[in-house]
């Protein structure tokens, strides 16, 4: 087995493991409320736009992303869920004329209102609103300038692990396909300040904007 296939392996394990310690605490919590709840794994791709200011430009690279919700059912129509998500790829940012690229992980923590807009037996369309902190833990630092005929170099600067505030919303749709299980397939958006990391030139001020499709299977019980 590869590095790669094992980290990937790795990284779903632990989602799972906090799917499960999500259901526990949780269901213990509305035991004695009439709900129903369920949990479920998706993955997908993060689409970042490009954020500018401050004379610096931040373009974040296309990732893959993993995301495990959990739901609490309060009637037919209104629903809370928790979110735990997370990708790696890169934050690029271009600063005069060099440009310097910035390896990160995102870590989400978030929660949201969800309303069931179209109760049916065969698929459920939902939308929903919420926020949570998206955590950006960044890695090796690289550097492309002019000077250096477009190849890229590892530097050694100083960067800080940064956390911001979220708004989430989006929408999607639960098609079930036999007892207790479902698929799901939804779209989210992320609005959240473009992380810095305390870098030389990288402060924006902007606003970032994340869309996520994704799809994955839903476990009802």
């Amino acid at each position: 087995m590869s590095k790669h296939a094992c980290t990937g392996f790795g990284q779903w394990i632990g989602l799972l493991f906090v799917l499960s310690t999500s259901v526990l605490s949780t269901t213990a919590v509305f035991a004695q409320k009439d709900g129903h709840f369920d949990v479920s794994a998706s993955a997908g791709e993060m689409f970042p736009k490009q954020s500018s200011g401050n004379g610096t430009t931040d373009q974040p690279t296309v990732s893959f992303s993993q995301l495990g919700t959990f739901r609490y059912r309060r009637s037919a129509r209104h629903s809370l869920i928790a979110n735990y998500g997370r990708s790696s790829g890169s934050q690029v940012y271009t600063v005069g004329a060099n440009q310097f690229q910035v390896l990160s992980k995102v870590i989400e923590y978030s929660g949201a209102y969800v309303l069931n807009l179209l109760p049916a037996e065969k698929f459920q369309t939902f939308v929903l609103a919420g926020g949570g902190t998206l955590s950006f833990a960044p890695g090796d630092t690289f550097i492309t300038s002019p000077f250096g005929q477009g190849l890229s170099y590892q530097v050694g600067l100083h960067t800080v692990q940064q956390r911001e505030i979220a708004f989430l919303y989006g929408g999607g749709i639960d098609y079930p396909v036999r007892h207790h299980w479902a698929v799901r397939l939804q779209y989210r958006g992320l609005i959240y300040r473009t992380p810095d990391f305390s870098g030389p030139g990288f402060v924006t001020g902007a606003t970032g904007h994340i869309a996520e499709p994704t799809a994955g299977i839903v476990f009802r019980f």
